[in-house]
């Protein structure tokens, strides 16, 4: 995976290159190639603690991106549990770069920075293998998210 590095940023440090790249492939891998009909753009994107993190070469700019928000107050979590202080969501990679663990980096760079705030998130489910080998576990029952059966998923604070 040389060539592949992170990055991340708030929105108002994103050039509009790296903002261009990122939209077309939430764009690609979303609505595309999953058929979600619901909006990508929430506003969270905007939203002064949110980060966009990103790998990129020089081939194709953007191979992987995630996106860390701040939990909405009533997030979903484990009942005997502290609350998340980040959610973990909009995890793509380019269909050219998947299997070559560019989301597992991404999480990881992401839980090198912050692995002493609990987190959560809500993963499709037959990516949730994924989640459990960076120490997240399920929680509740599955559930249907845009045609997607998806799984909550929690990681305490480390």
């Amino acid at each position: 995976m040389s060539g592949h590095s992170v990055h991340r940023a708030p929105w108002e440090h994103l050039t509009t290159d790296e903002l261009y790249d990122i939209v077309r492939l939430r764009n690609r891998v979303f609505a595309l190639e999953q058929r979600v009909t619901a909006e990508d753009f929430d506003g969270r994107d905007r939203e002064p603690a949110t980060e966009h993190w990103w790998t990129g070469d020089t081939e194709t700019s953007v191979t992987g991106y995630l996106r860390l928000v701040r939990p909405a107050a009533a997030e979903p979590h484990p009942a005997d549990s502290a609350a998340p202080t980040r959610v973990i969501g909009r995890v793509a990679t380019h269909p050219d770069h998947r299997g070559q663990g560019v989301a597992g980096r991404l999480v990881a760079a992401v839980l090198a920075e912050h692995g002493h705030e609990a987190f959560v998130l809500h993963a499709q489910q037959y990516v949730a293998a994924l989640y459990e080998r960076h120490g997240f576990v399920r929680f509740g029952t599955p559930y249907d998210e845009a045609g997607i059966t998806h799984v909550g998923m929690y990681r305490p604070a480390s």
